[in-house]
């Protein structure tokens, strides 16, 4: 049953970020709601909920988008290790939604900087200045501002926090 809720959350995240996110740019940016969602997936129901959503994700956003891939899964990928190794170094903030916040803003420049890549191989100008200015770091602003209302939505309501730790899950 959770495997079949996440699949639904997983094609509703799709269907928002194809159909409903680029009618509310910011600047020249949109919300990334595929970071996000993997992001409070891995918080609040662990690390094999990711793995198990995040090859589904690609796929119904392969197929909903003209982004392939396998460029798909280098943008998305990295997400879940990234976050259990800095859970794992103390000298890093502890809290969990400081862990959010920090990936949510990593992952997304990462994800944008990808994008991009693709888009300019594709043909798009290599103007560097407008990228940062205007995709990295408005992307960056509102894929933070958009994970804080969610996670303290779901604070509010009571999901406990799960650890990041892919020894403990079992990886």
């Amino acid at each position: 049953m959770r495997i079949l809720l996440t699949v639904v959350l997983l094609l509703a995240t799709v269907l928002a970020q194809v159909a409903i996110a680029p009618l509310f740019p910011l600047v020249g940016a949109v919300v990334e709601l595929p970071i996000v969602v993997l992001l409070l997936l891995a918080v609040f129901a662990g690390p094999h909920a990711v793995m198990i959503g995040l090859p589904i994700l690609v796929l119904f956003l392969g197929f909903s988008t003209n982004v392939e891939f396998e460029w798909l899964v280098m943008a998305y990928l990295p997400l879940l290790p990234c976050a259990a190794w800095i859970q794992r170094h103390r000298e890093i903030p502890q809290t969990p939604y400081a862990l959010v916040l920090v990936m949510v803003i990593a992952a997304g420049i990462w994800a944008r900087a990808v994008f991009s890549a693709v888009a300019m191989t594709s043909g798009a100008s290599l103007a560097v200045g407008p990228l940062v200015t205007d995709i990295l770091l408005t992307g960056f602003v509102l894929d933070a501002a958009v994970v804080s209302v969610v996670y303290a939505l779901c604070r509010w309501v009571g999901w406990p926090v799960r650890s990041l730790d892919l020894e403990q899950a079992g990886f």
